[in-house]
């Protein structure tokens, strides 16, 4: 197996994760915040991890935006697991939104 399938295998198990604990935030089950902690960094670590194995002078301002989305993730993590503070989300909505504008920007570009 190639080491491209082995990431891609980890992304989805990371937005699997990542749907299950949020739909455990929701409900107020246990384990939700963990469940969806890691399910976030797994999907932002191989996004982060994917980003770096390209040369950075060669990145485009989608690149970027991407980065930018998932280090908002990832402080979102933080927020939630270590300090316990119930405005987790508002990093976590922000890089959503900043996400759904760069895949769409990068389909406008395409065309």
């Amino acid at each position: 197996m190639n080491s491209f399938s082995i990431y891609k295998t980890i992304y989805f198990i990371g937005l699997v994760l990542a749907f299950l604990g949020g739909y455990r935030i929701i409900k107020q089950l246990s384990y939700g915040e963990v469940i969806f902690a890691v399910g976030i960094l797994l999907y932002s670590g191989v996004q982060i991890r994917l980003l770096f194995t390209k040369s950075r002078k060669d990145w485009w301002i989608l690149e970027y935006l991407k980065l930018s989305v998932n280090l908002l993730f990832l402080l979102s993590i933080f927020l939630l697991i270590v300090f316990d503070i119930k405005w987790w989300y508002y990093p976590f909505v922000l890089g959503s939104l900043v996400d759904f504008f760069a895949n769409l920007f990068r389909r406008i570009k395409r065309k």
